[in-house]
C-alpha cells in the first residue's frame, strides 16, 4: 500500500511514485519527513522532498475540498503558472523558482496535479515585521519577528521597482494568462484574482474572462465580476457606508479592539452585510466605475511613455509571502505566479502593498519604488506624473472590484475626486442617493430587497447602541460609519465610567 502523509484535509496520493518521480530527474535518492505539516495558502498546498546530497525541492498541488475551485479550473492555472515562470526564466533576469516536472491532471503516476520545482532560496519577507507593532499587538505565544528597518524597507522597494521595470518589457498583443502549446507562448483566459476568488469562478459561465484586445474590455470584464458577485454572492466582510476599522485610524490596539467590536455589533443589526441596502449600495459603485473607465488605463500617456506597444505580464501578490531575501536584503526569488497575467501599463506600474496586497503603501516607500521602476526602464520612456497617477486609480479600482480591502468607501473616495477634482468637497452618500433615484437602480433595488430583518446575539446595551447607530443612519444624509464615529463612542463611553446604572449610561450615550 502507497505511503501517505498524515494530512487527510489536502489530498491523498502516491508517494512512492512521487519520490522515484524525483529521484529519476536528478538522479539522486530522494526522501520526504512524513512528520512534516503541510504548507497551505488559498489554493495550494506545499510539502518539501530532500535528496541525499542536501538539496531540496517543492511539491506542490492545489487544494481539494468541496469549498474550493474545480480541479479543471485549478489545473488550467496550474498550466499556466508553469508557461508564466519559464517564460520569465527565459526572458529575464527576475528569479523565479526552476520548474523539473509538472502534470496540470490527475491522470499521471502520482495521482494528483502538481509542480515539482526548486526550493526558494533565502529568507521569506514575511518572517520580518514589515509595519511598526504597536506593543501589544503581536501574539506573546510566538517568537516576535524581527522589525525591518526604513532603509531596508526602502532598499526592497527600489528592487520591486527594478523587477517591476523587467515585467514591463514583457508584452504581449492581448491581455490575459500565458499559455504554451507546442513550444509558443500565447494569452489565453485570463485568471485574475477579481475572476477567481471569493467563489467568482462559480459565475464564469455569465462573464467574460479574455483574452482582452483593449483595455476598456478588460476593465469592464471586472467589473461585470464585480456586479454579478455583489448581486449573487456573500460579500465577506464588507459593508459600504461601514469601513472596517484600521489600526492606522487609532492610537491604541485596544482603541482599535474596541472600535472593531462596535463595527460587529452594527453590522450584525439588520445583517448589514447582505442586505439588500449594502448590495445595492455595492452595485452603484459599479454604476460609477463603469464611467471612469477611461480614466483608469491612462492609454493617451502610455503612448507618450513609449508604451503602447503590448500588455506586460504583472504579478498581482508582490506581497512579504511572496518575497525570498538574503541576509543583505536582495531579493532572490520570487512565488506564486498562479494569478499573474497580461495588464494594462497602469496596472503594471501600481506600487506593490506591504505587508499584505490591501494594505496601502506610505509615500517613501512609494518613493522608492519609483526611483528604483525609472533607474532602470531604460532610454526613451518617461513616466510622467500623470501616467504615476492612473497607476494610483488602477490600485484603488483593483480594490474595489476584487471586494478584498477593508476600506471601500475611501477607496471610492479617493478614486472619484482623483478623476473628478471637485472644487469643494464631495458627499459621497448624497451621492449615492441621487444616482439610486434612476430607473435601472430603483428597479435593481426592488430585486434585491430583504424579506425580512435578522435579529442578531448580541449582549442588551451593545445591542441598543448599534440599534440607535442603525437609526441614526437610515435618517442622515450623509452617514458614514468611519473611524470618526468609534472614537466619538470611546470618549462618550470613557466620560460615563463613573456611572453605575446601566439603563442611565445607555440612556445617555443614546441621547448622544
Amino acid at each position: 500500500m502507497a505511503a501517505q502523509l498524515p494530512v487527510p484535509w489536502h489530498a491523498k496520493f502516491n508517494l512512492p511514485a512521487l519520490l522515484k518521480r524525483a529521484s529519476q530527474i536528478r538522479n539522486v535518492a530522494c526522501s520526504c519527513d512524513l512528520s512534516q505539516r503541510p504548507r497551505s495558502g488559498s489554493l495550494n498546498w506545499v510539502i518539501f522532498l530532500s535528496f541525499e546530497d542536501d538539496v531540496e525541492w517543492v511539491f506542490r498541488s492545489p487544494t481539494t475540498s468541496e469549498y474550493d475551485i474545480s480541479l479543471d479550473i485549478a489545473g488550467r492555472m496550474l498550466k499556466s503558472e508553469v508557461a508564466t515562470m519559464k517564460y520569465i526564466k527565459l526572458n529575464s533576469p527576475i528569479p523565479v523558482p526552476d520548474i523539473f516536472d509538472y502534470s496540470s491532471t490527475k491522470s499521471n503516476d502520482i495521482g494528483i496535479p502538481y509542480i515539482l520545482m526548486s526550493k526558494a532560496p533565502g529568507t521569506q519577507l514575511q518572517e520580518f515585521r514589515w509595519d511598526f507593532f504597536p506593543v501589544g499587538k503581536e501574539s506573546t505565544l510566538i517568537k516576535p519577528r524581527p522589525q525591518l528597518t526604513q532603509t531596508q524597507k526602502e532598499k526592497i522597494m527600489r528592487q520591486l521597482g527594478k523587477i517591476t521595470s523587467q515585467l514591463l518589457d514583457l508584452r504581449f498583443d492581448k491581455i490575459g494568462s500565458l499559455c504554451q502549446e507546442a513550444g509558443e507562448y500565447h494569452v489565453g483566459d485570463c485568471f485574475s484574482p477579481a475572476f477567481i476568488f471569493h467563489d467568482r469562478h462559480t459565475l464564469w459561465d455569465e462573464m467574460s474572462r479574455g483574452p482582452f484586445e483593449h483595455d476598456n474590455d478588460y476593465y469592464e470584464a471586472l467589473i461585470l465580476a464585480f456586479l454579478l458577485h455583489v448581486q449573487a454572492l456573500r460579500l465577506q466582510h464588507n459593508v459600504f457606508f461601514a469601513p472596517i476599522p484600521i489600526h492606522k485610524d487609532f492610537e491604541t490596539p485596544l482603541s482599535r479592539k474596541l472600535a472593531t467590536n462596535r463595527w460587529q455589533d452594527f453590522v450584525q443589526v439588520g445583517a448589514k452585510i447582505d442586505s439588500g441596502k449594502n448590495r445595492l449600495d455595492y452595485c452603484t459603485v459599479g454604476q460609477f466605475l463603469k464611467q471612469m473607465i477611461l480614466n483608469i488605463s491612462g492609454k493617451s500617456f502610455t503612448t507618450l511613455a513609449g508604451l503602447n506597444d503590448g500588455f506586460p505580464l504583472c504579478h498581482p501578490d508582490l506581497s512579504t509571502g511572496n518575497i525570498f531575501v538574503n541576509d543583505d536584503f536582495n531579493i532572490i526569488c520570487i512565488i506564486d505566479w498562479a494569478f499573474a497575467s497580461t495588464v494594462p501599463v497602469s496596472t503594471c506600474l501600481i506600487t506593490p502593498s506591504m505587508p499584505h496586497p490591501r494594505d496601502d503603501t506610505d509615500i517613501t516607500l512609494d518613493s522608492a519604488f519609483k526611483a528604483g521602476f525609472t533607474e532602470h526602464c531604460g532610454s526613451g520612456r518617461v513616466i510622467t506624473p500623470e501616467l504615476w497617477e492612473h497607476a494610483r486609480r488602477a490600485w484603488l479600482f483593483s480594490r474595489l472590484v476584487l471586494l478584498d480591502g477593508l476600506q471601500d468607501y475611501g477607496y471610492f473616495k479617493e478614486l472619484f475626486l482623483s478623476i473628478h477634482k471637485p472644487q469643494e468637497d464631495i458627499n459621497i452618500p448624497t451621492l449615492f442617493k441621487t444616482a439610486q433615484k434612476e430607473d435601472y437602480l430603483v428597479e435593481l433595488g426592488k430585486e434585491i430587497a430583504d424579506e425580512e430583518e435578522y435579529e442578531p446575539e448580541i449582549l442588551k446595551q451593545e445591542y441598543a447602541i448599534a440599534r440607535k447607530i442603525t437609526m441614526v443612519s437610515g435618517l442622515s444624509q450623509s452617514f458614514v460609519a468611519d473611524h470618526r464615529l468609534w472614537k466619538w463612542i470611546e470618549e462618550i463611553m470613557q466620560d460615563l465610567n463613573s456611572v453605575k446604572d446601566d439603563k442611565i449610561a445607555l440612556g445617555l450615550i443614546c441621547s448622544k
